[in-house]
């Protein structure tokens, strides 16, 4: 199932975020998840190469699947691009909930396919 249009921006913002380095911001308002700062700015430094901002290509190969049992909730997969490679190894995994007071994202891993 393809991501849900009202979630594009969020996503979007959540990776360029990434992008900017701003880890300790994704750990602050809760987008970071399970994950520290650390762990997040660890995983791209291994990873070797510079992540950029999301073409509009992404989301066409972003997948979602409704959460069993949670309403209004989705994982999603996120493919992700490289100033070295453009479609990257890289995948975010997101856990994406739509309720009243808007889309909230959680990250949920950054690992290689």
């Amino acid at each position: 199932m393809t991501v849900e249009t009202k979630f594009i921006e969020p996503i979007r913002s959540l990776v360029d975020t990434l992008v900017q380095g701003h880890f300790d911001q994704l750990e602050h308002d809760g987008r970071s998840g399970r994950l520290s700062a650390h762990e997040l700015q660890e995983a791209l430094h291994a990873y070797g190469r510079t992540l950029i901002t999301l073409p509009d290509e992404a989301f066409r190969l972003t997948e979602a699947y409704p959460v069993a049992g949670q309403y209004a909730t989705w994982a999603v997969d996120v493919p992700l691009w490289t100033a070295e490679e453009g479609r990257s190894d890289l995948t975010l995994s997101l856990t994406v909930c739509d309720d009243q007071k808007g889309v909230h994202l959680e990250i949920d891993d950054l690992h290689t396919l």
